[in-house]
């Protein structure tokens, strides 16, 4: 039993080893502050997740569960913003569904136990859905600004927010101004946003084809990116449905201004990522757009709310509850990270104080400096001085990484694969 809730549940997502990009997070959080806003204005998102992260290593330390568990916190904030809104909105009773359907969500739920800044972007979207409803404009402009040094793609929920009002005949110069007022305080940041995407051309984002489009708002709603198995078709289904679950609503026009706020913050998003990535380059990830999936939570549990009959809504939210739990049991194990972790433990047992760590390739090189106990000798073996990829990283927080050859005799030096796999070179 504690075996299958370690590597079967959601609990996997926050003791597996560290990946590349959680590594770079480490990394940028480390320095002072105003190195840290130098360091992100070179890199393709906004200081704040890193600002936040830097005072949590200083209170909780470097364990990798640790680290993770401040991802874990927006998260709970947001089920109970989730439950607050719910209740404003619908009853008690069906809050209490909409907060489990918020905590349990496949995508919310893996990137609360991720190193980066996603649930944060996350939170920070829901709560300024929360305020706007709650027509508290203060508050909105909080989590507005805080939204936009969380995360390059959440000037779409401004966007959207603003399409809504122009929809709902409420666009006068007042509420533009209340939806707008965020920006003010991003306007420092906007020219750094400009250099940043222009510099992203050179990216490793997959293109969009036929069938990411289809199967958009399944692949969101349980972040699947290709594994488990061949599932686009099971994600294309899902899509329709949810789909139906956001029609839904619409036919009730007493709330159709406020299901709009949930609607249109999903559907023109993908319009202009998924057009602009066909259209000119990639730029459609499923973690960019985790903010959709805010609204697809939200968006759903409007359709069924909408279900007039209480035991047919009753029975339709046990089975999207079910429906969600089933894939937080199976999906752990094809989410599994490259083990880093349980190689150094070993190279960290064997190797001594002056032996290097040598990369074969960039990929592995950030987990290596994050697990190998001396990480100033740790290096990219790079003969062909061939210039790395500027979105893998590295030159932003190790400019001098590579090497051109071996370290001098006599020495030990661990290559480490892309794999996890190592050899030993010994120069002797």
């Amino acid at each position: 039993m504690i075996d299958y809730l370690i590597y079967h549940t959601p609990i996997y997502y926050l003791i597996q080893s560290v990946w590349r990009d959680e590594a770079f997070s480490y990394f940028m959080a480390r320095p002072n502050i105003l190195e840290i806003v130098k360091n992100t204005a070179n890199d393709f998102n906004p200081p704040l997740y890193y600002l936040l992260l830097h005072f949590w290593i200083n209170l909780v330390g470097r364990s990798d569960e640790g680290l993770r568990l401040l991802s874990f916190l927006p998260h709970l904030a947001g089920v109970y913003v989730a439950y607050l809104l719910a209740k404003q909105l619908t009853s008690k009773r069906f809050a209490v569904f909409v907060a489990t359907f918020t905590f349990f969500n496949p995508m919310l739920l893996y990137y609360a136990f991720e190193m980066r800044m996603y649930s944060f972007y996350a939170f920070f979207t829901l709560l300024s859905l929360y305020f706007i409803y709650q027509k508290r404009w203060t508050g909105y402009l909080i989590a507005g600004v805080l939204g936009l040094y969380s995360h390059s793609f959440y000037p779409l929920v401004i966007i959207s927010y603003l399409a809504v009002l122009f929809l709902t005949k409420q666009l006068n110069k007042k509420n533009a101004v209340n939806i707008l007022k965020p920006f003010i305080f991003y306007l420092p940041w906007m020219y750094i946003l400009i250099n940043q995407f222009q510099r992203s051309q050179n990216s490793w984002i997959y293109p969009v084809d036929i069938q990411l489009i289809k199967s958009v708002l399944g692949n969101l709603f349980i972040n699947y990116e290709g594994t488990p198995g061949d599932l686009w078709g099971v994600t294309t289904i899902l899509s329709i449905i949810i789909l139906f679950f956001l029609i839904i609503p619409l036919y009730n026009k007493k709330n159709l201004k406020k299901v709009y706020w949930a609607i249109i913050p999903i559907v023109l998003p993908l319009f202009l990522i998924l057009g602009f990535s066909i259209l000119r380059r990639p730029i459609f990830v499923n973690r960019y757009m985790i903010f959709v999936t805010v609204f697809e939570v939200i968006g759903i549990s409007w359709g069924i709310w909408s279900i007039k009959n209480n035991r047919l809504r009753a029975a339709t939210a046990a089975l999207w509850t079910a429906f969600i739990v089933l894939v937080n049991l199976i999906s752990p194990p094809y989410h599994k990270k490259t083990d880093y972790k349980s190689t150094f433990a070993e190279i960290n047992r064997l190797a001594n104080t002056s032996d290097f760590i040598y990369s074969k390739t960039p990929i592995s090189y950030l987990e290596s400096v994050y697990y190998y106990r001396n990480p100033d000798r740790v290096f990219i073996h790079n003969p062909d001085n061939i210039s790395i990829p500027y979105y893998i990283g590295i030159t932003v927080v190790f400019p001098d990484a590579s090497r051109l050859s071996f370290p001098p005799k006599p020495s030990k030096t661990y290559l480490i694969s892309d794999n996890a796999g190592y050899e030993i070179y010994i120069n002797q």
